[in-house]
């Protein structure tokens, strides 16, 4: 079997490149820095790579933008419009067009294990230092392997088994050395062990993390719990992903809490939304990803609200379809999508949400564009991306609750949401009940997180088809290319690692 040479990371900070090449698998791109042996011998080398794991968030392959715009733009709520040649592809889900977060994903959690392995060692670090950094690394790792795992294998809850190859590598060993990395060939573990490490790291980080930490810019215990409800909806452990989300919304002295719908728009324009949890921090205008591949330039042209007859901003080459904003409950917006201008007025029904996608500026036509990304002030393309929010909580528990056989918990938390969202909204006197509640908590879902890129996971995890008219595409669950393909160079590399059904 042919081996490859890569790059390992080094861990490292300053100007020096250390980066060098070895016949392994897992390919971690090496970064400018000190030798590992410096920079984590000290209190501020241990901080220092406890910052750059959670700056790898930031990169565009991730929740700079993609783990948000590819994944809607697989899912059935988007179309992109061809003013670049981003996310066409992805769009009409052709083969291999899906997400890439391998390699950024597995150079941070090599940096996290080569930390975890050195902090012991800090001889002027306190007990509650060595706490936090080990409960931070710990839901980080989780978080890591959890968008490892839900991207590129099957979720629990549907699973295709005749084209199944299993879970993700996992990997608890940091290299610091091309040498020391030269003989590592790891196979990929079972979906059931991957979950098991997953919920290993999680349930750490809840006992060594205070409620808010840091606050919403790091992890916390308010964060483990809320992701710990995400991750056991997926994985279909429902009292579980019910308990988590219970112990989240009680917590005291969390963070953040649920909008309404006087403030649920102004929750959008701030730089923390308020009703985060966690979310990817970009601290400085420079480290925004500019015009073409922020999420605020993925999504709309506009540099303000109504701002559709001004000076174009950013590409605005993803935006929703028809579908989607019939569902919000807008109409006026033409068949094609695309308008000449002037723009028509459009028509907004009771819900709140709808009054985040207006026209944007003409470039080619009008779209209506979501304006969830408009900038922080001082700047654009540079919004805090918030991963984990209040919302989620309850649409978390009100599925577990629905799907454990408890129909009046599941109706009370839609209603919860409803009634943050819906102006005037008046719960109905006849409760909805079996098939029709599932329908209505998932419409809620694919609502909520428009542009958040939840509903290709939702879709994924239900084993439902996705189906678009613009493009004409309709992907059954069982497509191979809902899954995407492991880098090839992993595979040709490794003759122990086996490569997603259809690759």
């Amino acid at each position: 079997m042919k081996r490859i040479n890569i790059k390992l990371l080094l861990l490292t900070a300053g100007v020096v490149s250390l980066g060098t090449s070895c016949k392994k698998q897992l390919d971690i791109p090496s970064r400018n820095s000190l030798d590992a042996n410096v920079a984590l011998t000290t209190k501020s080398g241990i901080e220092y790579a406890i910052n750059s794991v959670y700056s790898i968030l930031k990169r565009e392959t991730h929740y700079g933008r993609d783990l948000f715009s590819v994944t809607d733009a697989m899912a059935d709520i988007a179309f992109a419009n061809g003013r670049s040649s981003r996310l066409l592809s992805e769009n009409k889900n052709t083969s291999g067009a899906n997400v890439g977060i391998w390699a950024g994903s597995y150079d941070a959690i090599n940096e996290i294990n080569l930390t975890l392995d050195a902090y012991p060692a800090i001889g002027d670090a306190t007990a509650a230092d060595k706490a936090r950094w080990e409960g931070e690394l710990k839901f980080l790792r989780a978080f890591y392997n959890f968008d490892l795992v839900r991207n590129y294998a099957y979720i629990p809850t549907y699973t295709v088994p005749s084209q199944d190859k299993g879970g993700i590598v996992i990997n608890l060993q940091g290299f610091k050395t091309a040498a020391a990395a030269a003989g590592y060939f790891p196979s990929r573990a079972t979906l059931a062990a991957s979950y098991a490490q997953i919920w290993s790291d999680l349930y750490a980080s809840i006992n060594l993390l205070s409620n808010s930490n840091r606050g919403r810019n790091y992890a916390s215990k308010h964060a483990a719990l809320a992701l710990g409800s995400r991750i056991a909806l997926y994985e279909g452990n429902w009292t579980r992903s019910d308990s988590m989300a219970t112990a989240a919304i009680t917590l005291s002295g969390g963070i953040g809490s649920l909008t309404n719908t006087a403030n649920y728009v102004s929750g959008w324009r701030a730089a923390d939304h308020p009703e985060g949890i966690f979310q990817v921090w970009f601290a400085t205008l420079g480290e925004n990803l500019g015009v073409n591949t922020s999420l605020a330039a993925t999504h709309t042209t506009l540099s303000a609200p109504g701002a559709w007859a001004s000076t174009r901003q950013g590409q605005g080459d993803l935006v929703p379809n028809g579908f989607l904003l019939t569902q919000l409950g807008i109409s006026g917006f033409p068949v094609g999508l695309a308008q000449s201008p002037p723009p028509p007025a459009l028509t907004y029904s009771s819900d709140i949400r709808n009054k985040l996608f207006e026209w944007g500026v003409n470039a080619g036509g009008h779209y209506v564009e979501c304006t969830k990304w408009m900038g922080k002030s001082g700047g654009p393309n540079w919004d805090n991306t918030v991963v984990l929010r209040w919302a989620e909580l309850y649409l978390n528990r009100a599925e577990a609750r629905y799907r454990a056989g408890d129909e009046p918990g599941a109706w009370a938390d839609l209603n919860l949401i409803r009634l943050a969202r819906y102006v005037g909204f008046t719960v109905p006197g006849v409760p909805l009940s079996g098939q029709a509640l599932l329908d209505e908590i998932l419409k809620q879902r694919m609502l909520e997180f428009a542009f958040e890129g939840q509903r290709f996971y939702d879709l994924k995890r239900n084993g439902l088809a996705i189906v678009k008219t613009n493009p004409a595409v309709n992907l059954p669950a069982t497509d191979y290319r809902v899954l995407p393909r492991i880098p090839q160079s992993e595979v040709d590399g490794n003759p122990n690692m086996v490569q997603n059904f259809g690759y």
